[in-house]
């Protein structure tokens, strides 16, 4: 549940980002891949832990999400800028 949460506010964010034009697009896209470069860091760090016997997840599945979720930010963006010239188009 608590990825579905994760992802839906990602994307929501970004679209957000995206449809105000408050925020230039370069520094949304730079942020998030601050945030997923520094999320798969942790990850990473967490994935070496067996202290309590559960089972390792590969590094490659948490590179995974990590790009998933970074996909989900830049999609929420470009939906973001698309919503935001539809609305300012100028009819005729």
């Amino acid at each position: 549940m608590a990825g579905y949460v994760i992802a839906v506010v990602t994307f929501a964010l970004a679209f957000v980002f995206g449809t105000i034009r408050v925020v230039r697009p370069k520094l949304v896209l730079a942020v998030g891949a601050v945030l997923a470069f520094g999320w798969a860091v942790t990850l990473a760090a967490a994935t070496g832990e067996d202290a309590a016997g559960h089972e390792v997840i590969p590094l490659w599945f948490v590179a995974g999400l990590v790009l998933l979720l970074y996909g989900i930010w830049c999609c929420g963006l470009w939906l973001g800028r698309r919503f935001r010239r539809m609305r300012s188009a100028t009819p005729g």
